[in-house]
């Protein structure tokens, strides 16, 4: 596999098919430099950069190239640039395929017709007969298509292999070919945790392990070239996806591009809130009393799943201190997931390219071929796989101004390691390793991201022989000190205080570590209210023998004020709605609670219509009495445990004599009967057929049981008197 250099291999010119213009074809490469920069400042006004150059002479020598090259390089030109080498009667029969052009939706469709080029995004729904009788007639330049309709759509098929489609065919481009490493290639994680870092990422792609087989379809391409593209590749991915293609050393050029952006500033902040409520977001994003909307900073914060963007939306909700993010045209913030309709991320898309908005709340879906010169600061929340990060960071800092970049993570992952003693160091790390130690390390993460690039692990000591290697390299080149988290630590908690007054004005100042503040922005109100934890109480012993007097007493009342109720409970009495357990609940938390709601939380609901009023009144007269409850119970014995088959009545003692001041219901448990006069209640009713059928019950049982004995002891004569002598005799 050749690396950085072009291979002096003659340029092919076929029979059939498309080829490029004669006279280029015949030039040195020197002259096909100079014959490409010419054609860039010509075509699209702006001068050509060196890799880009190399990339388009290397595919019109027709060999095939992989381009590895940050996020903003310009991938996406070498292509319009190789086209323009083709003569222009062979122009209009040219076709670009792309198998992983509809991760990009129609916005590279859309920036192919405003360069004046006819461009097709296929998907289920407008890949037809009439539309690939289009492409093989060549209305279409450019088609991007998804991997399921290249490897599994018979009408593609046809199309592909029809000897039109073949003289057609220019150029094969796989973007963010990566992808197909992390989609169908997949091997270094074993066990449980094969998706621990996959699902880090919701809409990095689902796991499809049938895009491994891109390799034998490529194979049919009439001998033109490959090119793949991608910002982030590891080695074990590089080689994974070169077997996958079918292409060997001798047959594939890698070119490596500048992976290191030395304009982005990497902080990385360690959360203090849990990674579900992503509350952590709020110190990072002003008021809107101080920062109107149209002043924000325009910023992509990425989530790992589609549910928080979301929550993100409502997290910055507090952060503006203002309502609304659920409004479908909301200034400040949007969402963009995969499962966004498609019109709503149309309209995403153009109003934040407009300048309508300043911030989306996203997953990994929106970071496949966007290139917002706009965007001043990425922010990351939670841990996830380096490469992936890499490539989300790399979306600020296009318009030459400095970018930032954010990122939270866990102080710990569950089943994941938290320190740097239980990590390795080398191309040995596992996915999982690399995540937790992107999160942990102690080195520069400039550094940390570009070894992870090139060598495929992130390391976590400064005496790495490839740190120490890279570092020197950065300085050899002229890169600007870093300014990352790891490298000025001093200036991490000054730059975070200052994120909350951030604006389009004093950003560079606040990146710069220039900017003072006003006043302090009190970031505690912005934050929702705690509720108090129930503790529980430590009491003395006397007012351990007090408490547990009133719970008796609490169940006592409660049991008649629920029998002095008229409500049809079938067999249920008080004892099975509420018992002492509910009772201890609420003696011992009684001076926390104030409310319903209190109560309610405190014995799991109300089990009929009163009950928790009820309570909170008899709670209530107990917190502001306590005194003249204390002199009663100096006065009267201590009640004993009541059993729950007492029947209960008010004290004599629970007077205004014995007890004044009090008004507080106190019952003692005494046997009474119920007045002559007095009709039955429909809870006696039900108590009395209850008794009954219990009393059946238990007579049935008995009755069964002495019918089993009999039967026994039957059984055992018979046994008896068949086995005796005399028995024997007679029978003989």
């Amino acid at each position: 596999m050749k690396s950085n250099s072009i291979t002096a291999k003659l340029r092919i010119q076929t029979l059939t098919g498309i080829n490029i213009y004669k006279k280029i074809f015949e030039k040195s490469d020197d002259k096909v430099r100079a014959h490409i920069k010419k054609l860039s400042l010509d075509c699209y006004g702006q001068e050509s950069k060196h890799l880009q150059v190399e990339t388009v002479l290397n595919l019109a020598k027709g060999r095939n190239t992989f381009l590895l090259a940050g996020t903003g390089f310009g991938k996406s030109q070498i292509a319009k640039l190789y086209f323009r080498i083709i003569p222009k009667k062979q122009q209009r029969r040219y076709t670009y395929v792309e198998p992983f052009g509809y991760l990009l939706g129609d916005n590279q469709v859309l920036e192919k017709k405003q360069a004046g080029f006819t461009a097709i995004n296929l998907s289920k729904l407008n890949f037809n007969k009439q539309t690939a009788q289009d492409i093989s007639h060549g209305v279409y330049q450019f088609v991007y298509l998804s991997p399921e309709i290249f490897l599994n759509n018979k009408t593609w098929d046809e199309l592909f292999f029809s000897k039109d489609f073949q003289n057609r065919l220019g150029l094969i481009v796989v973007d963010e070919a990566h992808m197909i490493y992390i989609w169908g290639l997949v091997s270094s994680c074993k066990g449980s945790k094969t998706f621990a870092v996959h699902v880090r990422h919701a809409d990095s792609g689902v796991f499809r392990p049938s895009y491994g087989n891109l390799g034998a379809q490529l194979l049919f391409r009439n001998n033109k070239p490959i090119l793949l593209l991608s910002a982030t590749c590891r080695p074990v991915a590089v080689a994974a996806i070169s077997q996958s293609l079918k292409l060997d050393e001798d047959s594939l050029d890698i070119l490596r591009g500048k992976l290191t952006r030395p304009e982005i500033r990497i902080i990385r902040v360690t959360m203090a809130k849990s990674l579900a409520s992503s509350l952590d977001i709020i110190k990072v994003f002003p008021s809107e009393k101080d920062v109107e909307n149209t002043d924000l900073v325009p910023s992509l914060v990425y989530s790992g799943s589609r549910n928080r963007t979301m929550t993100v939306l409502d997290v910055m909700n507090r952060a503006q201190q203002t309502s609304g993010p659920h409004r479908p045209k909301y200034t400040c913030a949007r969402q963009f997931h995969s499962c966004t309709g498609d019109l709503d991320k149309v309209d995403c898309i153009e109003d934040f390219a407009n300048e309508k908005f300043p911030i989306i709340s996203c997953t990994m879906a929106l970071g496949m071929g966007q290139n917002w010169k706009r965007v001043r600061m990425v922010v990351h929340m939670g841990r996830g796989d380096p490469a992936n990060i890499a490539q989300m960071i790399g979306q600020c800092g296009h318009n030459g101004r400095p970018g930032l970049a954010v990122l939270f993570v866990e102080k710990t992952r569950r089943k994941g390691k938290n320190s740097v003693k239980q990590l390795v160091s080398g191309p040995e790390q596992t996915n999982e390793d690399r995540m937790d130690a992107l999160a942990i390390t102690p080195v520069c993460l400039r550094v940390a991201f570009s070894l992870d690039n090139l060598l495929g692990y992130v390391p976590i000591s400064c005496d790495d022989p490839s740190y120490i290697k890279e570092r020197e390299r950065e300085i050899t080149a002229g890169f600007p000190p870093c300014q990352c988290s790891n490298c000025a630590h001093s200036n991490l908690l000054e730059l975070i205080q200052n994120l909350v007054w951030a604006s389009k004005t004093n950003f560079d100042d606040i990146m710069a570590n220039k900017f003072t503040q006003t006043f302090d922005v009190d970031l505690k109100s912005k934050y929702p209210a705690q509720r108090s934890s129930q503790r529980k109480r430590k009491f003395t012993e006397t007012k351990t023998a007090e408490l547990d007097t009133y719970q008796q007493i609490l169940l006592s009342d409660l049991k008649e004020y629920y029998n002095s109720l008229d409500v049809s409970a079938g067999e249920l009495d008080m004892d099975d709605l509420f018992g002492p357990d509910e009772a201890k609940n609420l003696t011992i938390n009684y001076s926390q609670i104030e409310s319903l709601g209190d109560v309610r939380e405190l014995i799991g609901g109300e089990c009929f219509a009163g009950q928790l009023r009820w309570i909170l009144n008899q709670i209530q007269k107990f917190q502001t009495n306590q005194a003249a409850f204390k002199s009663f119970l100096d006065s009267t014995p201590v009640l004993q445990k009541v059993a729950r088959s007492s029947i209960h009545q008010t004290s004599p003692a629970h007077n205004s004599q014995s007890c004044p001041n009090t008004v507080i219901p106190l019952t003692t448990p005494v046997a009474t009967a119920r007045p002559l006069d007095q009709p039955p209640t429909k809870k006696m009713i039900a108590a009395e057929e209850s008794k009954l059928r219990k009393a059946a019950k238990a007579e049935a049982n008995s009755f069964s049981k002495r019918k089993a004995e009999g039967r026994k002891l039957q059984i055992a004569e018979i046994m008896r008197t068949t086995s005796s002598p005399s028995s024997n005799s007679s029978s003989a």
